[in-house]
């Protein structure tokens, strides 16, 4: 096994996590803050530094500070009806910077108090934009299907939170249909096994996924690149 900065996310460092939440107090954050960080912060930001190597040679725009690619275990609850101001779940992603490549896809990682998981995800802000996804489908479904099985191969299943009604590709073929109703898209994996984060051998089990479903990132960059260059997505129409 390589030499990782990341040495694992322990059952302690968790349980503190959760009871921080639970008593949702300034009081009890800042009298646990330093174990928190050393517990469970450092280590998520250390899988950014063990990832960022292979992160880059899969986009070399890939965004890879890890103080800003990790979620903060303290929430802003401005706007938001749900008030509790410490998170007992968190999570990282790997993608471009946000302000200039708004809605791209990203690989990401978390954990909550008896569960992880890892994958690739493509959100838009505008769904009908994914269209332009579908496109790509339609244009290459060779290199489509072939992306599908390297997620497969990386252990990840398919889902999809939103889909049109209507059948928008009736002539398609049968095995690209079930994509090509989607508004949304990813390929996740998810365990109960939370010993399994608990050691460095967990950033081999990261790198091993990400690289096998590197087809499928460079599918969804392509389709992400091509609704930039048509203008359908502005990050000045994002950020003002």
């Amino acid at each position: 096994m390589n030499e990782y900065n990341f040495k694992g996310i322990k059952a302690e460092s968790i349980q503190l996590l959760c009871e921080n939440r639970f008593n949702d107090s300034r009081s009890f954050y800042q009298e646990h803050k330093e174990e928190l960080k050393e517990g469970i912060t450092v280590p998520m930001r250390q899988i950014m530094l063990d990832l960022s190597e292979l992160m880059l040679d899969i986009d070399d725009m890939m965004l890879t500070d890890p103080v800003r690619s990790v979620a903060r275990i303290y929430r802003d609850t401005r706007g938001h009806r749900n008030k509790i101001k410490y998170r007992e779940n968190l999570w990282m992603f790997f993608r471009r910077y946000k302000n200039e490549f708004p809605g791209a896809p990203f690989y990401f990682f978390e954990f909550y108090p008896n569960s992880f998981g890892y994958g690739l995800v493509f959100w838009l802000y505008r769904p009908a934009h994914f269209k332009e996804v579908h496109k790509l489908i339609l244009k290459h479904p060779d290199r489509w299907l072939d992306a599908v099985k390297a997620c497969e191969d990386a252990g990840f299943a398919y889902e999809c939170s939103e889909e049109y009604k209507k059948e928008l590709y009736p002539d398609a073929p049968e095995e690209l249909k079930p994509y090509l109703r989607a508004k949304n898209m990813s390929f996740t994996y998810y365990s109960n096994d939370l010993s399994r984060i608990a050691s460095p051998a967990l950033i081999d089990e990261l790198k091993l996924a990400f690289d096998i479903a590197r087809p499928m990132y460079d599918f969804f960059i392509d389709a992400y690149e091509n609704m930039m260059h048509e203008g359908l997505i502005k990050p000045e129409d994002y950020y003002r």
